[in-house]
């Protein structure tokens, strides 16, 4: 299955670069009241008649506003952390000099790789630097990322996320450092499709396969914590005419039980299926919308997304039905904005 994902998904050639200053413009931060930690209100940030529309005005002005936002939460969180830059990175972290420019050296040879396998999908556009937040305590990763889920709720534990809450971001915990490729593959792969509207199990789909494929390793029956015939059995017990909904309208991959593991591990292999025909994938990808889980562009499959889900599960309940979904869409783990 994975052969015809190669093309897709393979790895490109290294490349580094150093980093570099950019020139700084003055800036008025917009900040939201009583939060935990600076956030930044991105809507009333954009919207002024004197923020630039385009052209390098636009970029030195996102950029200045994303060191002077790092700078903010950096002074808040303590002296141990820095900003740090590169060609397309600005990273928050408690790195040293060295191992952060490490870092900012694998994100620029994620960001080059990813590009280029998938090609016109991928949209590097907008202004402003790629931001990066490494947070040393895991408390202070959750403090930060609970700013951008409703009070009240429970989520699942994740290794780092890309949260597009009006300038779209990345964040991971420090104690994920010594796997950051994976996660920066993954990271990044949703940074570079934001731009499009696709299904939560579509992006995640695509990020899981775009990490699985530059590092295999992670796929291989060694590395999974539970034997093919105990997930066939586990995804077997879990699915039913109610879960899939979930699963169609995003919901499930924010579920703090079985179903986070079963969403990923679903989206993964139905992705892999509609990707074996290269081209009739990348049209799909380009029309599918989350509101419907991706039913008006599966004519560019040749076949309803249903039977994506019927390969892997047999027979069943399995046709999105956007109109019970009264609870909305996700996106996967990421927010409205930028």
């Amino acid at each position: 299955m994975l052969k015809h994902l190669t093309r897709l998904f393979a790895r490109s050639p290294d490349t580094t670069t150093t980093a570099i200053a950019r020139p700084r413009v003055p800036v008025e931060m917009h900040w939201f009241a009583e939060t935990r930690l600076p956030i930044v209100d991105w809507e009333h940030q954009g919207a002024g008649d004197t923020v630039p529309r385009g052209g390098d005005a636009a970029h030195a002005y996102w950029d200045s506003a994303a060191e002077t936002w790092l700078e903010a939460l950096r002074d808040a969180l303590g002296a141990d952390y820095h900003v740090t830059g590169s060609d397309d990175f600005l990273l928050l972290s408690t790195l040293e000099p060295r191992p952060a420019q490490v870092f900012l050296a694998t994100c620029q040879r994620m960001r080059a790789r990813i590009l280029r396998n998938l090609g016109a999908l991928a949209d590097d556009g907008g202004w402003g630097w790629h931001v990066v937040m490494v947070f040393e305590d895991p408390d202070d990763y959750y403090d930060y990322v609970g700013h951008y889920y409703p009070d009240g709720g429970e989520y699942a534990m994740s290794s780092g996320m890309f949260i597009q809450a009006g300038y779209g971001h990345f964040v991971m915990p420090l104690e994920q450092i010594d796997a950051m490729e994976p996660v920066i593959a993954h990271e990044l792969t949703h940074c570079l499709l934001t731009h499009l509207p696709i299904p939560a199990w579509l992006n995640e789909g695509l990020a899981v396969n775009t990490e699985h494929t530059m590092f295999p390793q992670l796929a291989s029956p060694q590395a999974q914590l539970h034997f093919p015939h105990e997930v066939a059995a586990q995804h077997a017990a879990y699915w039913d005419a109610d879960s899939i909904q979930a699963f169609w309208s995003g919901k499930s991959f924010l579920a703090t039980d079985d179903g986070n593991r079963l969403s990923y591990d679903l989206a993964k292999k139905i992705t892999a299926l509609a990707a074996r025909d290269e081209a009739a994938f990348r049209a799909f990808v380009a029309q599918a919308h989350a509101q419907d889980g991706g039913v008006a562009a599966e004519h560019h499959l040749g076949f309803p997304v249903a039977h994506l889900v019927e390969a892997v599960l047999g027979d069943g309940p399995w046709q999105p039905q956007p109109s019970t979904w009264r609870d909305g869409v996700e996106r996967g783990q990421f927010r409205p904005g930028r």
